[in-house]
């Protein structure tokens, strides 16, 4: 249910002030421990020649496995001009080697392990950003020329420095703007009165007009922000009203604050059981995971005998966990065919990946042809060429054991 998500959507995140970088600086060399693919990137030979990419991920990392084919196609793009993308973890070789390995083709730039955090310390913590993927522009004057999310303004960025259209200054400009988008959703969550917000919403504007954009590409809505923050903010003492097992007295009261905010579409009720859910499966999920004992596992089990069909993505990564978490031990089918039978409901089995994971409690289940029947589905509602390559090994697998 997308209006679920939506209560809880990801505002802007920007560079928090205080940093000790700024745009211009020097690119601090890279602290490498070790060169998982491709050749070692030598600044000195870099210099005058390319244009080099930072981009810091981790295997564990949703939003970052997104990204990995955005940057493969941006190297396969830009390589005659110059540029060379490394992304860099600072997690074990032996966490990383095998996802890049299973990756193929389809993570097709430099991937290195940072030695001990000092290539993260020198940029991401320089630079006061904390989140990943985060990507870093470093031009061939050797200067850092941009940074942020590689789905959001690294092309733009690329193209203009290929075609000796960047203009550092301007750069500088629409990251100030940043910070004081960043200053005005702070406020906004804090519910600093309206008057203060007006004011600097002005000048952030007045940014926005000068530069076409702050961010790439998106048009700022400095509104919807504020609506939004404040939103969070009501439902965040919503969850804890809910947590504390307060009345339906004080929930109605925050209820009545919070509708004129909520998303279209946001139920209080779909809220509720959402809330439930998730609490529900974190406690039967931490039993599952410290070997507990097995009279514990099967008495939090039965608090997810029914469950609704609240939100389509949440219940699908639920099943998927059931399913491959290598830390459950013992693993409950029925549990996991639950959340992936809830899944599909909510979606109206018209998720490539949502069906995928159906298909896959199906052949755990010992059910094969109804598994190959919706790994087919999967196939023909998939629009991603990089994943169809997974979803067909899966149907092939599922057919072999028939």
């Amino acid at each position: 249910m997308a209006s679920l998500a939506a209560a809880f959507l990801l505002l802007p995140v920007f560079v928090r002030p205080g940093s000790t970088a700024e745009l211009g600086d020097s690119a601090p060399p890279l602290e490498i421990a070790e060169w998982i693919k491709g050749e070692p990137v030598d600044w000195n030979q870099a210099k005058g020649k390319n244009v080099i990419v930072v981009e810091f991920w981790a295997t564990w990392c949703g939003p970052c496995r997104v990204s990995i084919p955005h940057l493969t196609d941006l190297q396969r793009r830009f390589a005659e001009r110059g540029v060379l993308i490394v992304g860099i973890s600072d997690e074990s070789a032996a966490q990383v080697r095998p996802f890049v390995d299973s990756m193929g083709d389809k993570m097709d730039y430099q991937v290195a392990i940072d030695r001990e955090g000092k290539t993260g310390q020198a940029y991401m913590a320089a630079f006061g950003v904390s989140g990943i993927p985060h990507a870093f522009v470093v031009d061939r004057e050797g200067r850092i020329a941009w940074h942020g999310h590689p789905m959001s303004g690294l092309e733009q960025v690329l193209d203009r420095l290929a075609a000796n259209t960047f203009d550092l200054a301007i750069e500088r400009k629409r990251l100030a703007g940043q910070r004081q988008v960043q200053q005005y959703l702070e406020m906004a969550l804090r519910g600093d009165d309206d008057a203060k917000l007006d004011v600097l919403a002005k000048e952030i504007l007045a940014v926005e007009k000068e530069l076409g954009w702050i961010q790439y590409g998106e048009v700022l809505d400095l509104a919807a922000i504020r609506n939004t923050a404040r939103f969070q903010t009501l439902m965040r003492d919503y969850q804890r009203a809910l947590l504390a097992g307060r009345g339906e007295a004080e929930l109605a009261k925050i209820e009545e604050k919070a509708a004129p905010l909520a998303p279209k579409g946001f139920r209080f009720a779909d809220f509720k059981l959402y809330y439930q859910v998730q609490r529900n499966f974190q406690e039967y999920y931490r039993a599952a995971t410290r070997k507990g004992a097995e009279v514990t596992v099967a008495e939090l089990s039965k608090n997810l005998e029914v469950v609704p069909p609240v939100n389509a993505e949440m219940l699908n990564e639920m099943a998927w966990t059931l399913l491959t978490d290598e830390r459950i031990e013992k693993r409950d089918a029925k549990l996991a065919m639950r959340f992936a039978q809830a899944a599909f409901d909510a979606c109206k089995g018209q998720d490539s990946d949502v069906v995928d994971t159906y298909a896959r409690s199906l052949f755990d289940s010992g059910r094969i042809a109804e598994a190959i029947a919706q790994q087919r589905r999967a196939i023909e509602l998939c629009n991603d060429r990089d994943r169809m390559g997974d979803l067909e090994a899966n149907l092939v697998r599922y057919q072999k054991a028939k």
